[in-house]
């Protein structure tokens, strides 16, 4: 079969994932795969609704012969999410769920406790899927003594993640929670009265003719066989078999192909036009997509910018894989990228933005930016402790000097420190993410709140300053 010569194009270099004045250059892609230690990945082109072309590069394996092609499995972490969100949104239209009683109404094996936060309000499938339940625990590891759902939700051994509480009042501000969707999995497997991979099959995958997906665990031999093992940040691979397993399958336990996960995401759009036969009634589909408030959270989904080039997007990050998928909802066009390298979260940006220039999306690639160069007074007045108060599952984001260089870290999040640059307009970036960071200061003069931006428009995090006294 002859080469997209799209894919070619790939093959023959990429966009840098932030695009400098007088430092934009295409790179070569093996350059780019060996820097970010990620030995191979998948790519899915959606165009006017349909996949437009798919293919995989480099090796399924670090060191070995066999290609990444367009039907490789990865782990897919929490791209899961969206498609549980699909799956109890159906149970919903068919009367076993509801979007707005409260969960403990569809819990019998195990109920959230209560407390004082839901005293004041009862938690909602609508705040789950929304991560607006006010639950806790951010995200799971992989984990081959597989915890049962009860041993996950109560933080006890072999589980390695606290037990899932509410500890804010639920329906506020978005806090992703991969303990909120845990309880969604309950609620969907005492529902049925099945395993959630088999309703997730029966529910999506058949219908969609996802073949080559799967929250079975282990997989089935004949996917196993075509499955790229994970790499860590140095590029070995992953250790005992070679996968990340997650044993909270809804929250992250689907292994998927890009053009699998593409026929999805194209079936989402579909429903949410309102289209005969569509997986999901046209009703929900639009409830799905909406974020209700001021941050980023749909039904699953991600909701970034505004229309007409508003898009719903989730990525997935665990140990061995980086995941990333988004599509535009007032336009067909999108694309599904799938690496087997922790590095991946960095790379695909890479990827996505070369996609982005070769399909003509509107409005994605920002223009270029124009560093100025920090003064003294400047560096002074950003370094420091900031305590995030929205956004992610993590205590602070500190601002420090090394040199004449300013790097920032988010305390307990992946990606390590960053080289912080500042923009023409005042706003801050680095060389390893797309997002921005708007700067309010006090009247001392110092930054007092950091939001970090992401699409132009969509506030991802914000934090305030908490120096230590």
């Amino acid at each position: 079969m002859t080469r997209d010569t799209r894919a070619d194009e790939i093959e023959a270099g990429v966009l840098p994932i932030v695009r400098v004045e007088g430092e934009d250059q295409r790179r070569p892609l093996a350059e780019r795969m060996a820097f970010h230690h990620v030995p191979g990945f998948s790519v899915a082109v959606i165009e006017d609704d349909k996949i437009a072309w798919a293919d995989g590069f480099g090796t399924q394996e670090a060191g070995k012969d066999d290609p990444v092609k367009a039907d490789t499995l990865f782990a897919g972490a929490s791209i899961s999410k969206p498609v549980t969100a699909v799956v109890a949104l159906r149970l919903v239209e068919q009367g076993l769920l509801d979007l707005d009683r409260p969960a403990n109404d569809f819990l019998t094996a195990w109920k959230i406790p209560d407390n004082e936060f839901t005293a004041e309000k009862a938690v909602t499938l609508r705040h789950l899927l929304s991560h607006r339940a006010g639950t806790s625990v951010h995200g799971f590891g992989g984990n081959p003594a597989a915890p049962t759902i009860f041993d996950t939700l109560e933080g006890r051994p072999p589980a390695r993640t606290p037990p899932v509480r509410v500890n804010k009042v639920p329906g506020g501000g978005a806090r992703y929670s991969g303990g909120g969707i845990t309880i969604v999995q309950l609620m969907i497997e005492e529902a049925t009265g099945k395993g959630f991979a088999q309703v997730a099959r029966e529910l999506v995958f058949d219908p969609l003719g996802m073949t080559h997906s799967s929250f079975v665990h282990p997989l089935p031999p004949e996917l196993m066989a075509m499955t790229s093992r994970g790499h860590n940040e140095d590029g070995t691979v992953v250790a005992g078999d070679g996968y990340s397993w997650c044993a909270q399958l809804a929250a992250g336990g689907i292994f998927t192909t890009a053009p699998d996960y593409a026929r999805f995401i194209i079936a989402c759009r579909a429903a949410y036009l309102g289209k005969p036969g569509a997986i999901l009634g046209h009703d929900l589909a639009r409830q799905m997509m909406d974020r209700d408030g001021t941050d980023d959270q749909g039904l699953g989904w991600r909701i970034l910018s505004e229309s007409p080039t508003q898009r719903f997007e989730h990525s997935g990050s665990c140990q061995g894989y980086q995941t990333e998928a988004m599509c535009y909802l007032d336009r067909g066009d999108g694309v599904v990228v799938l690496t087997n390298g922790v590095g991946g979260i960095n790379f695909y940006w890479e990827v996505i933005n070369t996609v982005a220039e070769m399909q003509d999306w509107p409005d994605y690639l920002p223009p270029k930016k124009i560093v100025t160069p920090f003064d003294d007074a400047r560096r002074a007045q950003l370094m420091g402790r900031y305590r995030i108060v929205t956004g992610v599952e993590a205590p602070f984001l500190n601002i420090w000097q090394e040199g004449n260089q300013l790097y920032s870290e988010i305390v307990g999040m992946r990606g390590g420190k960053r080289h912080v640059r500042m923009d023409q307009f005042g706003r801050l970036f680095n060389d390893r993410t797309p997002y921005e960071t708007e700067i309010e200061y006090g009247p001392d003069g110092r930054a007092q709140t950091l939001r970090i931006i992401e699409a132009g428009t969509t506030e991802i995090v914000r934090a305030v300053r908490d120096d230590p006294t």
